[in-house]
């Protein structure tokens, strides 16, 4: 699956190359995720939500001509969700988050056009990720124990290993849309519009957990810097 993703980016970008180039912007990126998740699991009394995170990026942009440009970097993005189990009395005995800490390598083909001080843009392609470390934080009964050894509905939090059951890498497609502003000669202040759709179980099929998939809705702002000053 992730060797036919990056084959066909490789196609859709290699003729616009053919162009000549009309210079490099690099810069930094910060903002809001929406994870939208799709997970399937035979545990009863438990329920799944989406979650609430963030990312950051660093980014470096190729000028193809004046309206193809390439775009990649290197993206720190947490993926979450809500944990919420019940026993078979209607008791919540788990109501926590699970963090998963990702960095992820984006490549995508951006289409623009400039209006004055401002250039409109949409592109797409695709990421290749490596998952850091989870985070799970929140409430338990079945994970918090008194001093005498007894499960006791409390405060939890807790690092995961990735172990036996977790995924290490992940891949998706990536559809954006933004606006860039045209600030002075350093560069450009922008806003990005950005789905990513993910290819990958963060899970594996291990005992009733048989998958668990992350779809991410993101804005974020940022300013790229101007390598070739003068030449806009």
């Amino acid at each position: 699956m992730i060797r036919k993703l990056f084959t066909i980016l490789v196609a859709l970008i290699l003729p616009v190359c053919l162009y000549s180039s009309s210079g490099w912007l690099i810069g930094v990126e910060g903002g809001y995720s929406y994870s939208l998740v799709d997970t399937a699991t035979g545990w009863s009394g438990t329920h799944i939500s989406n979650g609430h995170g963030f990312d950051a990026a660093a980014i470096a942009e190729y000028r193809v001509n004046d309206y193809f440009s390439l775009t990649g970097g290197m993206r720190y993005i947490m993926k979450s969700s809500g944990y919420h189990k019940e026993n078979s009395s209607g008791d919540v005995i788990d109501d926590y988050v699970k963090m998963h800490h990702m960095l992820e390598f984006p490549l995508t083909l951006r289409f623009s056009a400039e209006i004055g001080d401002f250039r409109l843009y949409a592109g797409a392609g695709g990421y290749l990720g490596v998952r850091l470390f989870d985070v799970h934080a929140g409430y338990s009964e079945s994970l918090t124990f008194d001093g005498n050894g007894n499960s006791i509905y409390g405060s939890y939090y807790e690092h995961m290993g990735i172990g036996g059951s977790g995924n290490l890498f992940d891949a998706g497609i990536i559809a954006e849309a933004g606006v860039m502003y045209h600030l002075n000669e350093l560069g450009y202040l922008y806003g990005n519009f950005r789905y990513q759709y993910g290819l990958t179980s963060l899970e594996k099929n291990y005992r009733l957990a048989a998958h668990t998939y992350f779809s991410n809705l993101s804005f974020a702002v940022g300013f790229m810097f101007n390598i070739q000053r003068g030449e806009e």
